[in-house]
């Protein structure tokens, strides 16, 4: 099965904080820390990559949300926000703006609704920029309303975040079709998988965007597909290698996903990487100099 690309958007963010709970609670807290956990759980699916537009409390314009999706070519795109009306509103919804996104909106409100016990409120048609203007199916999850006391000591419950979370990235597996697939404990006296110092990576593209790569015997590893599509690069695979252009290269598999160095991503695509002399754990690459 060819690899997914799932970018999740964690709304607002930086001097956009969203709404505020009666407890004075943000809203761009709680949508980050969801995000993450959906990431953490589906960074080991096999065939998902996932990408997100924030991870850090950072403002990020609404069309620059898009415009990361798009220019990744993802597969799917959910935004996750925090509802705010009244004190009595109450419950969970999901929108989609495109025929193409009712589908998945009505998978992962099913699963949402769910797990967070909340009153279905729905699936429901919402012009909103960040699925009107991403170009692949894309919906918007209101979890439930930090403006409800209730709610928004749920939405701050790490428990509710965690089975949340869950049903979320089990429920875009079921969309895009692939199998979830949950990673096992370490069994008593087998060798524990290797971990590798991480690397910070900013993609100098427009909009700039950060990614995750790792350091293996001082050789920088990035996931090939985001990394390489957001460069402007066809990624592909052949025989358990990844392709740049058409060219296979050394490839790592790790969790489903294919890493490639990022000297790799030089000759391929043109990209210009550039280490931190004072911090050699943060990597900047540059798209190819227009000629």
């Amino acid at each position: 099965m060819a690899e997914k690309l799932v970018v999740l958007d964690p709304g607002h963010g930086g001097k956009d904080p969203g709404a505020s709970g009666p407890t004075k609670k943000r809203e761009k807290d709680f949508v980050l820390t969801m995000a993450l956990k959906v990431e953490d759980i589906l960074k080991n699916v096999p065939n998902i990559t996932v990408s997100l537009t924030r991870r850090t409390d950072v403002y990020l314009e609404l069309s620059d949300r898009a415009k990361v999706a798009n220019r990744m070519k993802a597969d799917f795109f959910v935004s996750i926000h925090a509802n705010s009306f009244l004190s009595t509103s109450h419950g969970s919804e999901t929108f989609y703006k495109k025929d193409n996104s009712k589908s998945a909106a009505q998978v992962l409100n099913k699963a949402m609704v769910g797990a967070s016990g909340l009153y279905d409120r729905g699936v429901k048609y919402g012009n909103f920029a960040v699925i009107r203007e991403t170009t692949m199916p894309s919906v918007l999850l209101e979890v439930g309303f930090i403006s409800n006391p209730e709610e928004e000591k749920l939405l701050f419950d790490t428990a509710f975040q965690d089975r949340v979370a869950l049903a979320i990235a089990k429920s875009i597996c079921d969309y895009m079709g692939v199998k979830f697939v949950v990673q096992p404990a370490p069994t008593p006296g087998k060798p524990v998988p290797v971990s590798y110092p991480i690397m910070e990576v900013t993609v100098h593209a427009e909009p700039a965007q950060k990614f995750e790569g790792i350091n293996v015997s001082g050789t920088t590893w990035l996931p090939s597909r985001p990394i390489g599509e957001y460069l402007g690069g066809k990624i592909g695979y052949k025989k358990g290698q990844v392709t740049i252009n058409g060219t296979a290269v050394e490839t790592m598999n790790i969790g489903g996903t294919g890493y490639v160095t990022a000297r790799a991503l030089a000759e391929n695509v043109g990209a210009r990487p550039f280490w931190d002399k004072e911090n050699p754990t943060k990597v900047d690459i540059y798209p190819k100099e227009a000629v």
